[in-house]
């Protein structure tokens, strides 16, 4: 039972040594290059024009999540709308207060029409940060200067609350014009939320965004005009699953999204762990809380989203696009 998970933590540890390893070839091509931005270099996170029920459905969202804690700063927010790969089958709104940011939405497009709410989060870090990703490459740099990160190509890749991160290529000098082997030097994957490497690659990725993201129907969607959420429930405080391990040792819990709170209220956060065939590593989440969005013509068919993230950031996943994706465990590893 510890010998799976173990490995997984190995694996990680072993692949970002890697990664580690092969930071100077990049740190090396960025001190050639000029000065700019990442925010200025993002090849698919550029402001759109979102189909209009795509913002009329987020405008709803907002409006009702803005009346609790900790969304109340969405009110007079401004959204900027940004597709996510591969073409416009999701977006992230990102909001901003006096250019400043206070949350975000992900909205993915169903197959039957409509859009549906996979994840939300709020405060000043949102998912796809790009302040973070910014003194992330800096500081690889030994500098704060933003001249040797022109030579990047920053995209978005995201197939799932689990699978949300940046891809970053090294092209080109725009100095030098000296051409980069196979046109690219030191593809490397960030975590969309810190900018944390990921040993994850190209073919991985391919595979992900090979066929549009399958929605659960028991979230949040664009043609249930009532849902009307309560406010998040917190049963602990925001923690780090890597500072106590015991939960590497525990069984997984088989949970359903009516079993979640009873659950949750009884061992205060629980944890929960994404894996999958193609991934030899996991990235574990701390859950601490959750907000049930109920639905007037429906009084028995409420949709659950799981609070995780920081107390400064928290994060709201919708309870089936996570527990499609891993595994739920109790931190105490009983």
């Amino acid at each position: 039972m510890l010998r799976f998970p173990f490995r997984i933590s190995l694996a990680l540890l072993l692949s970002l040594i890697l990664l580690v390893i092969s930071l100077p070839s990049l740190t090396q091509a960025h001190d050639q290059a000029g000065l700019q931005a990442p925010s200025a270099l993002l090849a698919s996170a550029r402001p759109a024009a979102a189909p209009e029920d795509a913002i009329q459905f987020a405008n709803k969202l907002i409006s009702k999540l803005a009346g609790d804690k900790p969304f109340t700063n969405w009110k007079g927010a401004n959204p900027e709308f940004q597709p996510l790969g591969p073409g416009t089958h999701a977006w992230l709104i990102t909001l901003y207060q006096q250019n400043r940011p206070v949350g975000y939405l992900i909205i993915g497009a169903q197959p039957s029409g409509g859009y549906a709410l996979i994840e939300y989060g709020a405060g000043s870090e949102p998912l796809f940060d790009t302040a973070s990703l910014q003194r992330a490459l800096a500081a690889e740099n030994g500098s704060s200067d933003h001249a040797s990160l022109q030579s990047l190509q920053v995209e978005q890749l995201y197939a799932g609350p689990l699978f949300a991160e940046w891809r970053i290529i090294n092209r080109t000098s725009q100095k030098s014009g000296q051409a980069v082997k196979g046109d690219t030097l030191a593809l490397q994957y960030r975590d969309a939320r810190n900018a944390d490497p990921l040993p994850d690659n190209e073919s991985f990725w391919q595979k992900l965004l090979s066929a549009p993201m399958q929605l659960s129907a028991s979230i949040v969607a664009s043609g249930q005009s009532q849902a009307i959420p309560s406010p998040p429930t917190v049963t602990a405080e925001s923690f780090d699953p890597n500072n106590n391990l015991m939960w590497l040792t525990s069984d997984k819990l088989k949970l359903t999204a009516s079993s979640f709170a009873r659950e949750l209220h009884q061992h205060k956060s629980l944890i929960f762990a994404a894996r999958g065939e193609d991934r030899n590593y996991t990235l574990p989440l701390p859950v601490y809380g959750y907000q049930s969005w109920s639905l007037s013509d429906d009084t028995a068919a409420e949709r659950l989203y799981i609070l995780t993230g920081s107390a400064s950031s928290p994060r709201f996943i919708a309870f089936d696009e996570l527990a499609k994706a891993g595994q739920f465990y109790s931190p105490t590893g009983k």
